[in-house]
């Protein structure tokens, strides 16, 4: 996985000065930073902040995360940001239904110190909004930032948009018949392969698969599936393991386990399916009682820029949504661009509405109790 060229990042005096000072304190800025007249620090030729901003959240000094991406996204990208804006990154990294719970707990208890929340599952991620936790804010690259991605009342943004792909172990099955498209799972199974895939309750990704997979092919699809006895897995990390292993020979996995796996030699190809590739998105927004509110502002809008979405996108091999920054390479090959690859996005109503009904029907129908 390849880290993006280092930025041209400028700087006004004030910020500098500030910035250099909490390097003498271990905050640190980065290499190649200059002085310019504008007052603003650009990033990659792109607004991230103007001097009012900039001074303000340098003062304060450091931005506290809630998040529950992965780790080696989590920490390229708290690299990349001190990096370019000397603001030090501290937080919480967790599971989604973990991260929730915490979350959920500590505002009630009116000790939650998280600046910026970042976390998938629109059903879980909608209750937090309707809460009232978070405060509108618009980025400076909003209007690159696709529709689809941005929240109608300006209170969050979609962080990446992450695919569930399907991967093989080239030593247990033989490429030639692995499958190519979801419909063929069934089959591939009755041939003696073993499937693998997380519980419909396990998260976004979880449910979002447990969701395409009867929208797209119907209940009895579900059914098929159950009847091969499919290796089902509590996290994705814990799949993928598996797969590398050879336990299992084709799993619904998701690209940054998949590329993890291949960049530590393992036998593991995957295809992007021929019927669709089902997605969920990652979102982010500042907490509307943080306690750093400049420094929030600044992330924000450092994450939602070009920068901040190739460091994603290359470290996390996730879908960026601000289209012009970096995709990713998995060994020397560029992955595609989310126009490029037949993405389904399941309907928000449908999301929400449909979740505890058919993930309860789903433990049913693969005997999974939790």
């Amino acid at each position: 996985m390849r880290r993006p060229p280092k930025p041209a990042v400028t700087y006004t005096a004030a910020a500098l000065a500030i910035g250099l000072a909490m390097t003498a304190c271990g905050g640190g800025t980065g290499e190649g930073q200059a002085i310019d007249e504008s007052g603003e620090l650009v990033v990659d030729g792109e607004v991230i902040a103007d001097a009012e901003l900039l001074d303000a959240a340098l003062e304060e000094g450091e931005v506290t995360i809630y998040t529950s991406l992965n780790e080696v996204t989590n920490d390229a990208i708290a690299e990349a940001f001190e990096e370019d804006t000397g603001i030090s990154v501290s937080g919480v990294r967790t599971p989604t239904g973990r991260l929730y719970e915490r979350i959920r707990t500590e505002d009630g208890g009116g000790n939650l110190p998280a600046d910026i929340i970042a976390m998938p599952d629109e059903s879980l991620w909608l209750e937090l909004v309707e809460s009232g936790l978070f405060s509108a804010h618009e980025v400076p690259s909003h209007d690159q930032i696709p529709e689809e991605f941005t929240s109608p009342d300006g209170l969050y943004y979609a962080l990446n948009s992450a695919a569930t792909v399907i991967a093989y172990n080239t030593e247990v099955i033989d490429p030639d018949a692995a499958p190519t498209s979801w419909a063929e799972l069934p089959e591939v199974s009755r041939q003696g392969n073993i499937i693998g895939m997380v519980h419909a309750s396990q998260g976004a990704g979880g449910w979002g698969l447990a969701l395409f997979m009867r929208q797209a092919f119907g209940e009895q699809y579900w059914q098929e599936l159950a009847d091969s006895e499919p290796v089902l897995e509590s996290s994705v990390g814990s799949l993928a393991e598996r797969l590398g292993r050879g336990e299992i020979a084709v799993a619904a996995a998701r690209v940054p386990e998949a590329g993890a796996l291949q960049a530590q030699g393992a036998p593991v190809e995957f295809v992007w399916p021929t019927d669709g590739t089902p997605t969920f998105n990652f979102f982010i927004a500042q907490v509307a009682e943080s306690g750093h509110p400049k420094a929030a502002q600044v992330y924000l809008n450092w994450a939602m820029s070009k920068r901040g979405q190739s460091v994603l996108a290359e470290e996390g091999l996730d879908f960026p949504v601000h289209p012009e920054a970096a995709t990713a390479e998995i060994n020397g090959e560029q992955l595609p661009t989310i126009d490029e690859v037949d993405i389904v996005s399941a309907a928000s109503e449908d999301w929400i509405s449909l979740r505890d009904d058919w993930i309860a029907e789903w433990n049913d129908v693969f005997g999974y109790r939790q």
